[in-house]
């Protein structure tokens, strides 16, 4: 689905001041709205968990608002619908949640009540059938996953189906993670403890706080530019965390090191950005560890909300303390089980839950989650076979990998 559809975009005008004559005297009536806006059109985009906006605007001529196209029983315009000349309105508006599995909009127009034809603007709300996260709006929500392998992971979510708290413990690997949101800054904090082995050492990441905002963005697609209206491009620490090293119970170092994940761009020439829909990279940081993800889609599918999209290939990129690097790329093929049926993005577990990233399983950098569950990834040193049991709904029951060694892990999916 693209932002607008054609009919859409003809009727949401920006500002649309109209004047009008009438009889005695000769006066010129103006009816303005300031929100919703997008750009410059009254029009608000919102996903399919996002249930609050507001309604602004004047009119120097007695107004009525009526429905002019759409289904708007999904608003609640919490206000009259009807006034006298020279008001300044600010409504509150209620959305409820989309769980249609469809995108849905309405259009409203605001008219000189005694003149409808002569004075009137236009406003519009178009929600989205995905969540922030990616995931479609009827997905029922993961609460626990339980690997074979005796890893589990744990999430907690808020009344807008945002996870609030996520344990996620491996053999090797333990990640607690607790988000805070301020909407009215658009911001998210989350605050992190984790510990991982590596080689016969075990390192602590404690005091953690990453701070991201999300933004109203513009990017440039290979046929058309798209709009995402609430984007988190990146995570990092607003103070530095202590990372620790211990080795057999003794304290061996300790440094103060910052966090960070974020997208980063491929670039041609190494001047000019490659647009996301082609190739792009996700960086996670922590001190001298750090994981880089590159996804190359390659045009295959849009990264327009509500669209399709899977990478043809995946690199995925390690650089451990002891400056040693571990380097893989997988060809990805795909089943046809929807990876936006469930909340969590599954092919986070391809590598095991001791490498899944915990921020890409909870799709807060939302491009890298690819629309269909991967059947195969095949690597030059790696190889996963996949297959995965969906409960009548779509969502995952039961997901099960193999690597290229014969070993098998199961995870089973609560809800």
């Amino acid at each position: 689905m693209k932002l607008l559809k054609p009919v859409l975009l003809g009727l949401c005008t920006s500002l649309f001041l109209v004047a009008c004559e009438k009889a005695e005297p000769l006066t010129q009536y103006i009816i303005t709205v300031q929100q919703p806006m997008t750009g410059n059109m009254p029009l608000s985009c919102l996903y399919a968990n996002q249930t609050k906006d507001s309604l602004v605007f004047y009119s120097n001529c007695p107004w009525e608002i009526t429905t002019y196209q759409g289904d708007d029983s999904w608003i609640n315009i919490q206000g009259q619908k009807s006034g006298k000349a020279n008001m300044f309105c600010r409504y509150g508006v209620t959305l409820s949640s989309n769980e249609t599995g469809k995108a849905r909009y309405a259009i409203f127009r605001i008219t000189d009540s005694e003149q409808s034809d002569k004075a009137y603007t236009s406003f519009s709300f178009q929600q989205y059938a995905s969540r922030i996260d990616g995931s479609l709006g009827n997905a029922p929500l993961v609460k626990s996953i339980q690997g074979s392998d005796g890893s589990e992971i744990r999430v907690a979510y808020d009344a807008m189906s945002r996870p609030l708290a996520l344990s996620l413990k491996g053999n090797q690997t333990e990640h607690n993670l607790t988000m805070i949101y301020n909407d009215d800054e658009r911001k998210i904090v989350v605050q992190e403890v984790s510990k991982f082995n590596y080689r016969d050492s075990t390192f602590f990441v404690q005091n953690a706080v990453e701070e991201g905002v999300y933004q109203q963005m513009n990017f440039n697609g290979v046929d058309n530019a798209f709009y995402d209206p609430y984007c988190l491009t990146s995570l990092s620490t607003t103070s530095s965390a202590n990372m620790r090293c211990d080795y057999n119970g003794t304290i061996q170092r300790s440094a103060v090191v910052d966090h960070l994940i974020e997208y980063r761009s491929f670039y041609m020439n190494d001047v000019f950005p490659v647009s996301f829909e082609n190739a792009f990279k996700v960086l996670d940081q922590c001190g001298p560890f750090y994981t880089q993800y590159g996804i190359y889609y390659n045009g295959n599918g849009s990264l327009t909300i509500d669209d399709t999209h899977v990478a043809d290939s995946m690199a995925i990129y390690r650089h451990y303390s002891d400056n040693r690097n571990v380097y893989e790329t997988y060809k990805l093929s795909y089943s046809n089980v929807n990876n936006c049926a469930t909340n969590l993005d599954v092919n986070q577990l391809l590598e095991g839950v001791d490498n899944c990233n915990p921020y890409l399983l909870l799709s807060m950098m939302r491009f890298a989650r690819f629309t269909s569950v991967i059947s195969e990834a095949k690597g030059r040193y790696n190889t996963y076979q996949v297959g995965a049991e969906t409960n009548s709904n779509g969502s995952i029951r039961t997901m099960t990998v193999k690597d290229q060694n014969g070993k098998t892990i199961t995870y089973t999916f609560i809800y």
